[in-house]
């Protein structure tokens, strides 16, 4: 309630986000939505009346000053990406169990390319076991704020955000409905392609270097069909090829360079890669075991600690390899093979995130523009898993 009491009023001015407003009908509840932004939880909070604890992810809480403010105003349910989400599912429960509210978004990331992210199918069975408790569930949806905030811009742009009220489902509903049922109508109620409202309904988003670290979301020319040759500069994302195009107001690509326009919007474009990346999966496979699929230099590995704290072991090159992840830095060489891995993710623009079967816990930052997705997508292909 003080966070809302703080925020609002300059959230509501400063964003212009406009939101419909839900006074729900039974507590506790659950509130899902599809996730954009940073600031979902505060704008998720304005439209929905009542106190509400929040799942956020630990990498937002390094800092001591963070943790303070989380800690004093939200009392935020922490996950760890890239790892196991028990903890989480057990919190959840809790909080609810003892009459709380719960938001949460189930994707777990921002939105990647502007198209709600794929949701574990793990979700239905989590909330069938909290209409079970009680709590109903609740889902919302935000608009705008992909192109207002692209997880993979730094520079602010300037447009219209609004969050829209979908369903409320009853205890009595969610008891009444099987698992495959309730990720259907989650999965329905959060679906938001930024790119199909733009073309509804076309809306500027201006700013300055509106290409600004394109590339670490789109890492594969459609022209020549390479990895990691992308550079952006200004509104204009380029291969080292020739072939370009430019990123404009309305968040759609117009061709630049005299070639073809393979793709005129980010989510074309990335579903494009992700199938190449799989059409080439058999190649892949067969790669020589010294030989890297893919890899980048001047990358900063790091070890998460108690207290989120980061312990550095070193700068140099972290590649991907058909069996294993490796880095090879200033401070030794480290192999993590595909088998110790728990859990792979990646946030905020570029922070890779993996855990062991140990319970060890890593990071690896980034000196220069480079794609943590592509390492995503590489590595859920090569042991066998899909990529959506």
């Amino acid at each position: 309630m003080t966070a809302r009491f703080l925020a609002s009023p300059s959230i509501g001015r400063k964003l212009h986000y406009t939101y419909d407003i839900v006074i729900p009908k039974h507590t506790p509840y659950m509130v899902f939505s599809n996730h954009t932004t940073l600031w979902d939880h505060l704008m998720i909070g304005m439209a929905v009346k009542g106190h509400m604890f929040y799942v956020a992810g630990e990498h937002l809480f390094r800092k001591k000053s963070t943790r303070f403010i989380g800690a004093f105003l939200l009392d935020p349910i922490i996950r760890k990406k890239g790892a196991p989400a028990d903890e989480v599912i057990r919190d959840i429960k809790e909080r609810l169990s003892a009459g709380n509210n719960v938001w949460m978004s189930p994707e777990g990331v921002r939105s990647i390319n502007g198209e709600t992210a794929f949701i574990s199918p793990g979700t239905g069975k989590l909330v069938k076991e909290c209409g079970d408790l009680g709590a109903a569930l609740i889902t919302y949806r935000m608009h705008g704020g992909y192109l207002r905030r692209p997880r993979w811009g730094k520079t602010p742009r300037d447009g219209k955000m609004w969050g829209e009220f979908v369903h409320e489902y009853s205890p009595e509903e969610l008891k009444g409905m099987t698992v495959d049922q309730i990720n259907e109508a989650i999965n329905r109620d959060l679906y938001v392609n930024t790119f199909d409202d733009q073309k509804k309904n076309p809306l500027p988003y201006t700013g300055t270097d509106l290409a600004e670290c394109l590339e670490t979301i789109l890492y594969i020319c459609p022209e020549c069909k390479q990895m990691g040759k992308l550079h952006n500069k200004g509104d204009i994302l380029s291969c080292e090829c020739g072939y370009s195009v430019k990123f404009n107001e309305f968040g759609l690509f117009e061709p630049a360079s005299g070639h073809e326009l393979h793709h005129d919007n980010i989510v074309s474009w990335d579903h494009w890669q992700r199938d190449l990346i799989k059409e080439n999966l058999p190649a892949y496979l067969v790669t020589p075991k010294d030989v890297p699929i893919e890899s980048d230099e001047g990358q900063i590995l790091g070890k998460i600690g108690a207290l989120k704290s980061v312990e550095d072991l070193g700068t140099g090159k972290f590649s991907i390899y058909v069996d294993r992840l490796e880095f090879d830095g200033d401070k030794g060489k480290f192999v993590f093979p595909f088998a110790d891995i728990e859990g792979f993710a990646f946030s905020l623009q570029m922070k890779i995130l993996f855990s062991l079967h140990d319970g060890t816990y890593y990071e690896v930052e980034s000196k220069i523009p480079r794609s943590a997705a592509k390492y995503m997508v590489l590595y859920r292909f090569l042991i066998g898993k899909e990529y959506k």
